[in-house]
């Protein structure tokens, strides 16, 4: 259901991904030569994996404990991204804009699984009315 405000946050999420992982420079070398997230192995794989579940969980709308799961392990797979691309930088390398843009995707994220227990807790309510 994309009327939901937490399938909007996730669907921002994959596409910030998107946009970091192919447009925005993560890394810029001493030679000024910028280095974008898909020409780093296992952080590019892991951003992929985190738009594929955030596009995923868009549609576990009806099983809301599932869709937060699945929103954890986005954002789990985003700060091991961030993590191996800081701890496994070389020397010459300075961080660049697009480093501290994956931090966006991390936030929609959250905010999007607040609003998803927020939705369970309503539902909850409702069901406990009846």
């Amino acid at each position: 259901m994309i009327q939901r405000v937490q399938s909007l946050f996730l669907f921002f999420a994959a596409l910030l991904n998107t946009v970091i992982l192919f447009y925005a420079p993560i890394f810029i070398s001493s030679e000024e030569k910028k280095i974008i997230m898909k020409d780093l192995q296992y952080p590019s794989l892991l951003l992929v994996l985190s738009t594929l579940l955030a596009l995923f969980a868009i549609f576990q709308f009806k099983n809301r404990i599932r869709q937060l799961m699945i929103v954890y392990l986005s954002r789990l797979c985003i700060a091991i991204s961030f993590l191996i691309f800081i701890l496994f930088k070389e020397d010459e390398n300075q961080l660049y804009y697009g480093s501290f843009l994956l931090i966006l995707p991390y936030i929609i994220l959250f905010f999007s699984a607040y609003f998803i227990k927020k939705d369970d807790k309503l539902v909850k309510s409702a069901d406990r009315i009846r």
